[in-house]
């Protein structure tokens, strides 16, 4: 146990997007909100620009930093985990939205996903997408010999904006099996965009050959508000 609570004292001190010893991998911090985010899309809330910001997107394989960057933020309070991307976009215009249909095939467009190892045993998690018009598709891993459906209660809302688009999801604890987590928290975390005008596949912690790569995710780590 003091094993353990030096680890989360030593990712308690890091700053964003830094490695942590042991499991390698970018550690973001999510800290607590005094008031709950409006799902709108908007991003206006003091609560985004106190967020930290997980950034530098680097393209699958790693092959370097994606020309088509994106900003992924996190926030939480008692129910709900609250994630939210700016996805910068040289041609708005380009943006591809087809699906519509909730567990379609929603990564054949522009879109955003997230991965959650709510248990940290970099292995298991929940993956939930979402395209420019909030389409939503959700499972549970591992991917291998399949994922499982999971059509769990979450929300999201997107907005346009002149150098892109931008998404707000709202993901109940309840949802995910748990309640609020404790300060020190540490979870698996990755966030991903395709984006299909430059076929570029980009995610915050780095993957080699896929998305579905448990042992290459971040950390997300729950902090008290600071």
């Amino acid at each position: 146990m003091l094993w353990g609570r030096r680890i989360v004292l030593a990712l308690l001190a890091l700053g964003p997007g830094e490695a942590t010893s042991g499991h390698d991998g970018p550690v973001l911090r999510c800290r607590l909100s005094e008031a709950r985010p409006v799902i709108d899309g908007i991003l206006d809330e003091a609560c985004w620009a106190g967020a930290d910001v997980a950034t530098g997107f680097m393209l699958l394989e790693r092959r370097g930093r994606a020309t088509q960057q994106t900003e992924c933020r996190v926030t939480y309070d008692a129910e709900n985990l609250y994630v939210s991307f700016v996805c910068l976009e040289t041609d708005p215009s380009s943006i591809l939205t087809r699906c519509t249909e909730r567990d379609g095939e929603v990564w054949n467009d522009d879109c955003v996903e997230i991965f959650l190892d709510t248990r940290h045993d970099h292995r298991t998690y929940f993956h939930l997408i979402a395209n420019r018009i909030a389409t939503r598709f959700d499972e549970v891993g591992p991917y291998y010999p399949r994922p499982q459906s999971w059509d769990g209660d979450w929300l999201c809302a997107t907005s346009a904006a002149t150098a892109g688009w931008t998404i707000e999801f709202a993901i109940p604890f309840r949802a995910l099996g748990l309640t609020m987590p404790r300060p020190g928290t540490l979870w698996g975390f990755n966030a991903h965009r395709q984006q299909h005008l430059l076929v570029e596949r980009s995610s915050w912690s780095p993957a080699l050959h896929g998305f579905h790569e448990p042992r290459n995710f971040g950390h997300l780590l729950f902090v008290p508000q600071l």
